[in-house]
């Protein structure tokens, strides 16, 4: 009889072989990596945002770069709303009632984790150009359907296996809020297998405020003036591009162990109680 333990490897291995015999993921015997990953065009609310994990050694340097190697558009204008929107043109008279000829350009966003602050760029703009992708770190790509516009792009790289990596104390707004680049060969197949990994706060109560802000408590008495005594658990979120729906789901819970990591998508993880430095695990 198969263990429990065997059947995560087991699937992992399973899916690999499957895509590799697509065509979608090949690694070779250095662990390079080339992936084949499908991208949503932007459509309303957060339909489109392609959160991407990319290798952590990679030949793109900028978000310029990714943008002209993955072939998101980065020239020209087309009709926004109208009867044709998405068609090339030099004059809104080109695209009907309605319609007007606009620049439109695929975009690549980041998140400071520390600083909660985003960078989003145009490709093909100077900006794009200037902004250094960084190790470790996801990307948020929106690609506009215009006409040529990639349903899919071939992301390429290796791994870097002793980079680690630092998720903050979560604060105000975005702050702590970390864009992981969740390895191509990641030993984690679920969040809960992430939690673990990452070892995010998963179990116990702490005081929130107060005089010891992150102390284990059973009672708010125990928290001082001002104190509460709180379940205080690291969270992941995921976005699902095609529906524009986040899935979060709170470390040593039910649920962290039901959402699957996708290959090629980055995640969000955000911690709590305190700063966590980890380096991914991998295959």
């Amino acid at each position: 009889m198969m263990t429990s333990r065997l059947r995560p490897l087991l699937a992992i291995v399973v899916a690999s072989a499957l895509i590799l015999a697509i065509g979608g993921f090949a690694v070779a015997s250095n662990m390079g990596f080339k992936l084949n990953k499908p991208i949503v065009f932007s459509g309303a609310g957060q339909v489109g945002r392609n959160w991407t994990s990319l290798p952590f050694n990679n030949p793109y340097v900028n978000a310029g770069g990714l943008c002209t190697q993955l072939g998101l558009t980065s020239t020209g204008s087309y009709c926004a709303n109208g009867p044709t929107p998405g068609i090339a043109c030099t004059a809104t008279s080109q695209c009907g009632a309605g319609g007007v000829c606009t620049i439109l350009r695929a975009t690549a966003a980041f998140l400071n984790e520390n600083s909660g602050a985003t960078t989003q760029v145009s490709c093909g703009t100077a900006a794009a150009n200037t902004t250094l992708l960084i190790a470790g770190k996801g990307v948020n790509l929106v690609q506009p359907n215009v006409a040529g516009a990639p349903s899919s792009v071939i992301i390429v790289g290796s791994h870097n296996p002793t980079l680690s990596l630092t998720v903050p104390k979560s604060g105000t707004g975005q702050v702590g809020n970390f864009w992981f680049s969740v390895p191509y060969h990641t030993t984690a197949v679920t969040a809960a297998d992430m939690c673990n990994q990452v070892g995010m706060t998963s179990t116990g109560n702490y005081c929130v405020l107060g005089p010891t802000p992150g102390a284990p408590c059973t009672v708010t008495s125990q928290c001082g003036a001002g104190g509460t005594c709180q379940i205080l658990r690291g969270t992941i979120n995921r976005l699902n591009a095609a529906t524009g729906a986040f899935t979060q789901v709170t470390c040593g819970t039910a649920g962290a162990g039901t959402l699957n990591l996708v290959l090629g998508e980055q995640i969000q993880l955000r911690e709590p109680l305190s700063a966590k430095t980890f380096i991914p695990a991998h295959y």
